[in-house]
């Protein structure tokens, strides 16, 4: 699928960016020492000017391997249905290496593929539920500390009030030894 124009092979283009001309995945390889995008793409008649719908925009580098996750991968298979997957490059010079990240997040914004989608959506859904767990944690410290509170409350000895003496009280033992003078009989 080759497109020329004035003689000069030009690939496709997603935003502003100048991606190589779809090739198969399985004959596809990374240039080695060098940076950039690429984009997984499947043919559908329904996009245009070039009948391909990116699935998955990833990133490149020298320092890092081209990744995608085993459950990005099996989505951009299921939703192939199929059909052959193609891969796109848009390198960058090794010095400007540190803009991927800034425009896959563009390109994902723009285009929406659906395994990028798929895994910002966990991402997101993860985080709602870690958000959610550590209210959760918090409403239940308070109530805890609520609780041990009452329950400190309640166990805290209270001083036994001096009863008073009502009615006869014989005289302690030590007392009927003694007379009034204090000497024993």
């Amino acid at each position: 699928m080759n497109r020329s124009l004035l003689g000069t092979t030009v690939g496709i283009r997603f935003g502003n960016y100048l991606f190589s001309n779809p090739v198969p995945m399985g004959r596809f390889s990374f240039v080695p020492r060098s940076a950039g995008l690429y984009v997984v793409l499947m043919p559908d008649l329904s996009w245009g000017p070039w009948p391909f719908q990116p699935l998955f925009f990833g990133e490149f580098g020298v320092q890092r391997e081209a990744l995608m996750s085993q459950m990005q991968q099996a989505y951009c298979l299921k939703v192939a249905a199929g059909r052959t997957l193609y891969v796109a490059v848009f390198a960058l010079p090794e010095q400007h290496a540190w803009a991927t990240s800034q425009i896959k997040k563009e390109l994902i914004e723009r285009y929406r593929p659906v395994s990028n989608l798929e895994s910002i959506d966990a991402a997101a859904e993860l985080g709602s539920r870690l958000n959610n767990l550590e209210k959760r944690i918090l409403e239940q410290d308070a109530a805890l500390k609520l609780l041990l509170a009452a329950i400190g409350q309640m166990v805290q000895l209270q001083p036994e009030p001096k009863k008073r003496i009502v009615g006869f009280q014989p005289k302690p033992a030590e007392s009927r030894h003694t007379t009034e003078t204090g000497k024993p009989h």
